[in-house]
């Protein structure tokens, strides 16, 4: 699950994993349907997993404007045409605060699959 806070590489490896994972599932669905991606004899099929990848990017966005500081009603931004773009672009520049913020520590990127010596059990 995607924490409170995350980072700029966090956010691009989020936003491109809900794309990659939305055309492979768009690609099964088609399969399954026996029609093209882009047509469905059930849009529902398509629809669901639009939904789920914008549920998904929105959430990363979310959590990235914590981490720069802004409350959760910056995610309004998104939904304005061509300010979303620039609201994207400014989330991948600006860096976050580098210390707790008021919605928490900051959070390294794919810190379950790092080994450092601070992990170790005491004896």
């Amino acid at each position: 699950m995607i924490a409170n806070r995350i980072g700029r590489l966090e956010l691009l490896f989020w936003w491109v994993a809900s794309i990659v994972c939305a055309g492979i599932l768009a690609a099964i669905a088609a399969v399954l349907n026996n029609t093209t991606i882009g047509y469905y004899p059930h849009p529902l099929a398509e629809a669901l997993i639009l939904i789920a990848a914008s549920i998904l990017m929105l959430k990363a966005v979310l959590s990235r404007f914590h981490d720069i500081g802004w409350p959760g009603l910056a995610l309004i931004l998104m939904f304005l045409p061509l300010v979303n773009v620039l609201a994207l672009l400014f989330l991948l520049i600006v860096p976050g605060h580098k210390s707790r913020n008021l919605y928490g520590e900051p959070t390294p990127f794919l810190k379950p699959f790092r080994k450092t010596g601070s992990d170790k059990a005491p004896d």
